[in-house]
C-alpha cells in the first residue's frame, strides 16, 4: 500500500513540475517589434549594438522598417522583447523553442537569421537576445536592396495572416545598403568620401582627404571610384610592432586611378611611412620628404593603406623592385636609410 502511494505521489509531483515548466515558457510572449521598436546595425564590427548612436533605426508604424545602411558586411540585430511588458528578453528559457522564418523578396543573405545573445549599449547597457543576420557584401560603387520579412514564432498559428499575434512577431524589412555617389567638385575636401563620380572632370585635380593626405592626379576620363577612407587604428598591424606609436590612413577599397598621381602624407619629418599589408610594413618605392609641402610624398595610381610610425619598423615586407643600395638620396639632398621613408 505504501509503495502504491509513493508511486502515485511521485507521478503527481512529476506532472506538477511539467505543468509549471510549460507555464513559465508560455507566460512570456516574445515580440520582435514593440511600440517604438528598433533595429540596430553593428557598423564598427565590434559586436556591440549601440542604440545611442546612428547605428539605430526606428521601426515605423505597421511593423515596417525601411533604412539605409552604411555598407554591406555588417550585422543587423532586431532586439527581442516581452510582448506584455516591453522588457528585454534576457533569459534563455524565454527563447527556448522559438523559431525564425525569413522570406526575402528582393536580394538574399548568405546565412539565415538566428537568435543570438548580444551586447546592447544604450540607456541600459547589457546583454539581451536578438534576431540577427549579416548584410551581404555589396558592390564597390553601387547601392543594393534587400527586402522581405522576418517572423519569430513557436507554432505556425503565430504567423498566420489573420492572427493578431502577427502584429508583434513579424517585421517587414526594406534595406538599401552600399555607398552613396557624390559628384566631384573641383578641389573639394573628400573627408566623408565614398563613391565619387568624376564625369565631366578634366585635367589635374588635387583630392584632399581631411588634413592628413592629398592626391594630385589627372582625372580626365576617370570613371566612378570608391574613395571610402578612414583613420581607424589597425590593432592587428600595430600588434606586430608593439614598440611603436602608429597612426593610420586607410583607403578601404584600394581605388585605382587611370593615371599615376602624386601623394602627400602630412606627417613629421622624423616620421617613418610604410604601406600596410597583412604581412606587415612594406617600404614605399620613391618615398621622400618634400620641403615645400612639409610632407612625405610618392607617386602611385592606387591608394592603399598607410602607417605613420614614430620609429623605424624593422620587421617589414621588402619591396620587390627595391634598389640594391642600402640608402637613397632625395631630390633635396637628404639621405634616407633604407626604411621606407
Amino acid at each position: 500500500m505504501k509503495k502504491i502511494f509513493a508511486l502515485a505521489l511521485a507521478a503527481l509531483m512529476t506532472a506538477g513540475m511539467t505543468t509549471v515548466a510549460f507555464a513559465a515558457k508560455d507566460d512570456v510572449e516574445v515580440a520582435i517589434v514593440k511600440e517604438n521598436g528598433t533595429v540596430v546595425i553593428d557598423k564598427n564590427d565590434d559586436n556591440l549594438f549601440d542604440t545611442t548612436a546612428d547605428d539605430e533605426r526606428d521601426i515605423a508604424d505597421g511593423n515596417v522598417i525601411d533604412f539605409v545602411a552604411a555598407d554591406g558586411g555588417h550585422k543587423v540585430a532586431f532586439p527581442l522583447y516581452n510582448k506584455d511588458t516591453g522588457a528585454r528578453i534576457t533569459e534563455k528559457d524565454d527563447v527556448k523553442g522559438l523559431k525564425i522564418k525569413a522570406e526575402w523578396r528582393v536580394g538574399d543573405v548568405d546565412a539565415k537569421p538566428e537568435i543570438e545573445y548580444v551586447k546592447v549599449k544604450g540607456a541600459k547597457t547589457g546583454y539581451m537576445y536578438a534576431v540577427t543576420f549579416t548584410l551581404p557584401e555589396n558592390a564597390d560603387i553601387k547601392m543594393s536592396d534587400l527586402a522581405g520579412e522576418i517572423s519569430v514564432y513557436r507554432s505556425s498559428s503565430d504567423i498566420k495572416d489573420d492572427s493578431a499575434k502577427r502584429a508583434y512577431n513579424t517585421v517587414k524589412i526594406g534595406v538599401e545598403y552600399g555607398y552613396g555617389v557624390q559628384k566631384y567638385i573641383e578641389n573639394s575636401d573628400l573627408e566623408d568620401a565614398e563613391v565619387v563620380d568624376f564625369k565631366g572632370c578634366d585635367g589635374v585635380e588635387t583630392l584632399t582627404f581631411g588634413d592628413i593626405l592629398e592626391f594630385e592626379v589627372d582625372v580626365t576620363g576617370q570613371g566612378k571610384l570608391n574613395l571610402k577612407w578612414n583613420e581607424d587604428f589597425n590593432k592587428e598591424f600595430a600588434g606586430m610592432y608593439d614598440y611603436a606609436n602608429i597612426d593610420f590612413v586607410t583607403f578601404e577599397k584600394a581605388p585605382s586611378f587611370n593615371k599615376n598621381g602624386q601623394v602627400w602624407i602630412y606627417a613629421d619629418e622624423d616620421a617613418y611611412i610604410y604601406e600596410v599589408t597583412a604581412d606587415g610594413a612594406k617600404e614605399i618605392k620613391g618615398l621622400k620628404w618634400d620641403e615645400d609641402y612639409e610632407a612625405w610624398t610618392f607617386k602611385t595610381r592606387t591608394l592603399k593603406s598607410y602607417a605613420i610610425s614614430d620609429v623605424e619598423l624593422t620587421e617589414k615586407t621588402v619591396t620587390e623592385d627595391k634598389d640594391n643600395s642600402s640608402s637613397t638620396t632625395t631630390d633635396d639632398g637628404k639621405e634616407n636609410p633604407d626604411t621606407g621613408r
